[in-house]
């Protein structure tokens, strides 16, 4: 065995001397044609293929057996006789003049390079090295992935999942994938065959896998059955490809496909998706591109459409219905439990309704500005301690597990408790929704129905940001028509 590093030789009308007139030397001197080498034999015969190269004048065929002080005047040297004496002969007179050899036989160790087997495709070539330990074991690898490129169409985007459009939360809660499900289905999804990229995009929302794939339906099934999708009947889930997956993605960064018509925290969700694939190594450039050109369409869908739009998020919907629904005043206590976006905006938010707040976190304990009202910092193991005492409990975690289980309920008995649950998967155990015991739950469907925003007409809205997306959809690298 020999460690080796591989190079790729530039021989354009460069002379190179192969020694030999068999199979071996045939297959090196086509090698050797294809790269624009200048190509000498030397061989008392060859076979019927190097014959007619010579005769065609694309060789020189020196037609005797070699001698010493054929290498000079060459760049490189391939001894591949029949004879591991004279390849022997071959490598040792061509180190005197400095010009690196390589032996077709067991001298290769002694060698100065190997040869690996490679294919090409077009512009593509692919090299295969065991560094001598078993080159038929390097050709089947060379064939195997000469397969994979013979059946590999070229990619296309798309989108496969679910979302609140055609799932309620609690049915769409099991198809949620907190980070550490979308690691495990991220490292399965990368040795689906036809997959080169993806992205997940989970939020309270939706559910969606991203790929950049061969559309062949067996790809899909694949992709389907990995991410639980295959359970859902065809009017509860959706799939796009091509410019309709684009359409889809658009319309979904820009707010379109939200319940909460136009809410800006998507837009950071998109791009928290797209880091977490690159650097988990499931995106590169393909879908590089695509989310550039995704966020520049979307910017200019948002631009035309925002004075048709009152827009609102989650968190100051949530904020809202506890006014109505809870009251907020200084003799209210609420309990946010959850540091992320909606979290962070839930907070702020209700320190100017003059509440008493407690922030519940998880791992990290959170920054906050000077400011009036700031909210005692507990953390999550004291979550039990801290529900004696309050009348309100607002959570937006992403946890697969409920962080309100059943087994807390002594805490929150008859003292008429309102949890507003904005996770999915649920945060608040379900046993809540119908224990009683003064203890009310509201979840995302239920805040959405209590807004269903009014304003202009939703087929007007979408008209104009699908006009904007076709006039901008144009061919490109990656993903196009």
């Amino acid at each position: 065995m020999r460690q080796t590093v591989p190079l790729n030789l530039i021989l354009d009308e460069r002379p190179v001397l192969v020694v030999g007139g068999g199979q071996v030397a045939r297959r090196k001197t086509k090698t050797l044609l294809e790269a624009g080498a200048k190509v000498e034999i030397v061989c008392p015969d060859a076979v019927a293929e190097l014959v007619a190269l010579a005769a065609d004048g694309r060789i020189v065929w020196t037609r005797r057996s070699w001698r010493g002080g054929d290498a000079a005047g060459h760049i490189l040297v391939f001894a591949c006789t029949d004879d591991k004496h004279v390849n022997r002969a071959i490598l040792d007179d061509s180190r005197k003049v400095h010009i690196p050899c390589c032996c077709a036989d067991l001298n290769w160790a002694d060698g100065d390079f190997t040869t690996p087997a490679t294919l090409w495709r077009g512009e593509l070539s692919v090299s295969v090295s065991t560094s001598g330990q078993n080159c038929a074991a390097a050709r089947d690898a060379k064939n195997e992935i000469a397969a994979l490129l013979e059946d590999r169409t070229p990619p296309d985007l798309i989108v496969l999942g679910t979302s609140d459009a055609l799932l309620p939360s609690r049915k769409r809660a099991p198809y949620h994938l907190p980070s550490a499900e979308r690691a495990s289905i991220g490292r399965l999804v990368t040795h689906v065959r036809g997959v080169r990229e993806f992205f997940i995009l989970n939020t309270c929302n939706r559910v969606e896998l991203v790929v950049m794939a061969s559309p062949d339906p067996d790809t899909i099934a694949l992709l389907k059955r990995l991410s639980g999708f295959d359970r859902l009947s065809d009017d509860e889930q959706f799939l796009f490809k091509g410019y309709e997956a684009f359409r889809h993605l658009v319309r979904v960064t820009a707010g379109l496909e939200s319940s909460l018509l136009g809410e800006n925290h998507i837009v950071s969700q998109v791009k928290d998706a797209l880091d977490e694939a690159e650097a988990a190594g499931w995106a590169g450039p393909m879908i590089r591109r695509e989310g550039t050109e995704l966020m520049r369409v979307t910017k200019a869908v948002r631009h035309a459409v925002e004075g048709l739009l009152h827009v609102s998020e989650i968190d100051q919907i949530a904020v809202r219905y506890l006014s109505v629904h809870g009251g907020l005043d200084a003799k209210t206590h609420v309990l946010v439990i959850g540091t992320g976006m909606v979290g962070t905006g839930a907070i702020e938010a209700l320190k100017r309704t003059g509440a008493s707040l407690t922030w519940a976190y998880h791992r990290k304990m959170p920054e906050q500005a000077d400011g009036g009202n700031a909210p005692r910092l507990i953390a999550m193991d004291s979550l039990l301690e801290a529900l004696k005492d309050v009348d309100i409990v607002l959570s937006a975690v992403d946890s697969a597990q409920p962080v309100v289980t059943a087994e807390m309920r002594a805490a929150v008995a008859d003292r008429n408790v309102l949890f507003v649950d904005l996770g999915v998967p649920r945060n608040i155990d379900p046993f809540y929704d119908d224990w009683g015991h003064g203890v009310t739950v509201a979840d995302l469907d239920d805040l959405k129905l209590w807004h269903r925003v009014k304003t202009g007409t939703l087929n007007e809205v979408r008209a104009k940001a699908d006009a904007i997306i076709a006039a901008e959809w144009t061919d490109g690298p990656s993903v196009r028509k």
